[in-house]
């Protein structure tokens, strides 16, 4: 599937349903689209998001298999960059909200986990970016 599809499933998941465990499954989501979108788009020097344990999945809503891994094509390098750049700003700023109200240390500290994932996925887009002259 196209990169530029799964961005767009994305944004409807995160407006669907912002609850706090699926605003954190959603980011975790974005950052493993972020890695296959680099690994398709050729960076060899793009590293694994780094994270203390596996990424929490969404289960309740009936995704089927992570979006990363129906990732097929990039089609426009460019448009993609930009619509994961946003997609990636738009969980930043909801991760912050959903921290903010976090109810105990662990929901904080999985928010946490998640913007400083979400962080590095938007660096790896400014990389990809600045390579592709885009």
């Amino acid at each position: 599937m196209d990169a530029t599809r799964l961005i767009t499933e994305a944004e409807r998941a995160l407006r669907s349903d912002p609850q706090p465990e699926h605003v954190i499954a959603e980011a975790w989501q974005a950052c493993e689209l972020t890695e296959a979108i680099s690994h398709l788009l050729g960076d060899s020097h793009a590293q694994p998001v780094a994270r203390a344990g596996p990424a929490p999945t969404i289960t309740t809503t009936g995704a089927g298999p992570p979006r990363a891994a129906r990732l097929t094509a990039v089609r426009d390098r460019a448009a993609t960059l930009r619509a994961l750049r946003t997609l990636l700003g738009e969980i930043s700023l909801t991760l912050v909200g959903v921290t903010r109200t976090a109810e105990d240390e662990t929901a904080y500290w999985n928010c946490i986990e998640a913007l400083d994932a979400v962080d590095e996925a938007k660096d790896r887009i400014k990389e990809l970016t600045s390579q592709g002259g885009d």
